[in-house]
C-alpha cells in the first residue's frame, strides 16, 4: 500500500516508489499486490455528523447533506491527519486503487519515465499539464464561502 500526500510532492514520491517496486520487484505489481490508498482532501461536520471528502463533488454533496455552516477542514497532507482520524482510513472499506500494468509494457514504461529522454517527456508534460493555479485559486474561493476554517 502506497500512501503519499494529495499534492505534486506526493505524486512525484508515488512514482519514485512505483519505480523502484516496478524495477526491483516487478512481479508484486504484475500480480496485483500494489494500491495506491486515498485520502480523504476534507473533512466535513456538524455536531451529529462527519463526512470525509475525496474529492470537491463529495465535499459539496457533504455540505448539502449537512446543512447551515458545517465546520470544513481541508487536509492538505497526511501530516494533517490525526492518527485517531487517520486509523478510521485504514481497513476493510478503505479506498484503495490497484496499480495495473501491461505485464509486456513494464521497461518500456520505466525507460519511458525514467529514462534519457528528457525532451520527449518534457514535451509531454507541458502538452499535458493542467495548471494547478486556477484550481487552488477555486478551491480558495469556495472555501472563502463556506467559511473553512
Amino acid at each position: 500500500m502506497v500512501a503519499t500526500d494529495a499534492d505534486v510532492d506526493g505524486m512525484h514520491i508515488r512514482l519514485l516508489l512505483m519505480t523502484f517496486f516496478l524495477q526491483f520487484f516487478p512481479d508484486l505489481v504484475k500480480n496485483g499486490h500494489v494500491y495506491i490508498l486515498q485520502t480523504p482532501l476534507f473533512r466535513v461536520r456538524n455536531k451529529k455528523e462527519t463526512i470525509y471528502c475525496y474529492s470537491d463533488e463529495e465535499r459539496k454533496a457533504a455540505i448539502a447533506k449537512l446543512g447551515v455552516k458545517p465546520e470544513i477542514t481541508r487536509f492538505k497532507g497526511l501530516g494533517e491527519i490525526s492518527p485517531d482520524e487517520f486509523k478510521l482510513f485504514i481497513g476493510k472499506d478503505m479506498r484503495k486503487d490497484p496499480v495495473i500494468i501491461g505485464k509486456d509494457k513494464i521497461f518500456e514504461m520505466l525507460s519511458y519515465f525514467m529514462g534519457k529522454n528528457t525532451p520527449e517527456r518534457q514535451d509531454f508534460i507541458i502538452d499535458n499539464l493542467v495548471v494547478e493555479k486556477d484550481l487552488i485559486e477555486e478551491i480558495e474561493k469556495i472555501e472563502k464561502e463556506v467559511g473553512v476554517k
